[in-house]
């Protein structure tokens, strides 16, 4: 009886602050396109994440925490390219709790989302196609730009949700553009957000989120994407199978990782 309360006030709470957010982001993205057009995306983005947080703070018992925040890069420093593991819708309203200005790299179905499909277009996050090559190069290129304007990247490397919760092997689209682009990797561990919403489930649990962000990486000279982004996803594997708040490994891999 009680996971199907929580689905429905859940549920509930979706549409409600999804239909605000859109009424929100459609006033903001028309001031700006009249006024600020330089930062239209910037400030849909900025509602993006409050609605985000927003399901956090009233979500169905769910808590969370984020550690290593020292770990990012200023917010007026050089732009990174996110990257995390992923096992449930809910890693995307996670990350918006890492804060600062990005833009996704999501897939096309995202975009058809009533809505929602709108407000990221408005907020500039990048749409992919999954097996189409030519989408997948303008994804890439879009990234770019992105990237040379001083605004940061989030990406799921593993391409789409792992079921079992064990981190799968990850794309090397992004470790070639932060390779080509000279920009750090910023991975991130998400633990707890399979819990919240199951793939494929409709029903939310009680859950716990913690959010580690790793220390910034770049690639060791004369490396190639494939084993960069190998090292990358095991250093993102190792740190989800050990519990949250440990540092023995995490100091080992860290030092792995930079040098």
């Amino acid at each position: 009886m009680l996971k199907y309360v929580l689905a429905g006030y859940f549920w509930i709470l979706f549409i409600l602050t999804t239909c605000v957010l859109f009424t929100w982001i459609s006033i903001v993205y028309a001031y700006h396109r009249l006024f600020k057009p330089n930062r239209t995306s910037e400030a849909c983005h900025n509602v993006a994440v409050a609605w985000g947080r927003t399901l956090f703070a009233l979500g169905p018992a769910w808590t969370h925490e984020v550690r290593g925040r020292e770990n990012l890069p200023p917010v007026d420093g050089e732009p990174y390219v996110m990257v995390a593991n992923h096992s449930s819708t809910a890693d995307i309203w996670a990350l918006f709790l890492v804060g600062g200005q990005f833009r996704w790299l999501s897939k096309d179905a995202m975009f058809r989302i009533p809505l929602v499909g709108q407000a990221m277009r408005w907020s500039g996050y990048v749409s992919v196609t999954r097996g189409n090559k030519q989408s997948q190069y303008l994804a890439i290129e879009t990234s770019r730009a992105w990237l040379r304007k001083g605004v940061s990247m989030a990406f799921f490397p593993e391409g789409t949700r792992s079921e079992d919760g064990h981190v799968k092997d990850f794309k090397i689209g992004a470790f070639r553009l932060a390779q080509e682009e000279n920009v750090m990797i910023i991975p991130i561990v998400l633990r707890g957000t399979r819990d919240m919403l199951v793939k494929a489930s409709g029903f939310p649990k009680k859950a716990h989120l913690d959010i580690e962000i790793l220390p910034p990486v770049r690639a060791m000279q004369d490396e190639d994407s494939r084993s960069f982004a190998d090292r990358i996803q095991k250093l993102i594997a190792n740190r989800l199978a050990q519990p949250a708040g440990t540092t023995e490994t995490y100091s080992l891999h860290s030092r792995e990782a930079i040098y």
